[in-house]
């Protein structure tokens, strides 16, 4: 079987395992998510071995040719040298999607985020010129809530750059690198994020309710919702352990407490419950579409449909996003990835291998999802 090379240590593959779960069983930590080549947040780079085509999936013809894959896809042919995103920091090509000429003559563009790994707001990049130039620019905005990177260019009268910045169009492609860390630069919260405090829940809504005909309708919705979700190829990964039936309840139990006020929903708010999945903007536009075409099959109308949606949009910030985030309960912030180590006192099966693990024996656990693998699979 093929064996996986990754950041100096190495993995044989079992028949017809894909690579995140290899890395999975053995504790080597990289991001993911849907686990199901939807949110490309594995993305890993092959620096040698074939790439099967479908591990390409959604990638742009640039990231293909430079080796990007998805392990969460990729069940390897040959043995491979893998590489992340961070080690290869190449240039990816951006559209110009905003350009404002500022008081102080400095210029601030909006750009498509190609970069290869998330940014954040302090974060540097390097921007080729035309002239082939290279420019350092600091990200001014959180990409993670506004989608486009946003970067000022300071320019004097005497900069060459000033020209090329006056004929630059909206839809011109630019050429980005990074992004980079900077000592000299600080990351700055979002202002109007620290500056409005949300409430946890929406104000009740009991003339929805009503519509809802105090909860028939919504089961109604929910079926024929979540009955075309878990056949959605998009949509489906982001479900993966979770019945169908579990999913209709708990959302059933929160419509019902936001819309009366009655504390019937004892599960995470949303943004714990979608702590771990990359959501795209069009991610949730799509799943927003999906939702309202269920309201007008069952009749809600287009008043009702709006102000539910209105209710998930209250937590759409908490939702999108390019990275997953930690879970939090107060000031307690619990580990996102890693692994922990235990005697298993409870006979158990591995969730690598699938061998029966019998009590007593040392076992590796993933700390986000609680799968198990045994001494065989981690060499513990």
């Amino acid at each position: 079987m093929p064996t996986l090379s990754f950041e100096g240590k190495s993995v044989t593959t079992l028949e017809n395992e894909k690579v995140l779960e290899a890395f999975l069983r053995v504790g080597i930590n990289i991001p993911f998510s849907c686990r199901n080549g939807v949110c490309h947040s594995c993305k890993c780079i092959a620096q040698t071995g074939e790439v099967p085509q479908n591990a390409q999936k959604g990638l742009s013809t640039e990231q293909r040719e430079q080796g990007f894959f998805l392990p969460c896809l990729c069940v390897p042919t040959e043995n491979m040298v893998i590489l992340p995103v961070s080690a290869l920091k190449v240039f990816t090509t951006t559209i110009v999607q905003g350009k404002t000429l500022l008081a102080n003559g400095d210029y601030q563009l909006l750009l498509e985020p190609t970069l290869t790994s998330p940014s954040s707001c302090g974060q540097l990049l390097n921007l080729r010129l035309s002239n082939n130039e290279v420019r350092n620019v600091s990200i001014t905005n959180q990409p993670s809530e506004d989608y486009f990177i946003e970067v000022q260019i300071a320019c004097s009268t005497n900069d060459a750059t000033k020209q090329w910045l006056a004929t630059l169009a909206i839809d011109d492609a630019l050429e980005i690198q990074g992004p980079y860390d900077a000592d000299t630069v600080n990351s700055v919260p979002d202002p109007v994020a620290a500056a409005i405090p949300r409430a946890k829940y929406p104000p009740p809504d009991a003339t929805l309710w009503t519509a809802l005909q105090e909860g028939k309708l919504l089961m109604v919705i929910l079926k024929d919702f979540y009955g075309r979700v878990y056949q959605d190829p998009l949509l489906s990964p982001y479900f993966h352990g979770t019945t169908m039936l579990r999913s209709i309840e708990k959302v059933y139990s929160f419509m019902h407490q936001v819309c009366t006020g009655e504390h019937t929903y004892f599960g995470e708010r949303p943004k714990n419950s979608h702590h771990w999945m990359v959501i795209s903007d069009e991610t949730f536009n799509y799943r927003e579409a999906l939702m309202m075409e269920c309201h007008r099959r069952a009749g809600l109308s287009d008043e009702m449909s709006q102000r539910w949606m209105a209710i998930e949009r209250h937590y759409k910030q908490d939702i999108i996003k390019d990275a997953p985030l930690p879970r939090s309960f107060g000031n307690t912030v619990l580990p996102l990835d890693g692994y922990g180590e235990m005697m298993i006192e409870v006979g158990s099966m591995c969730d690598g291998c699938g061998r029966v693990v019998e009590p007593g024996e040392h076992i590796r656990y993933h700390l986000r999802l609680g799968t198990l693998y045994c001494g065989q699979c981690n060499g513990i």
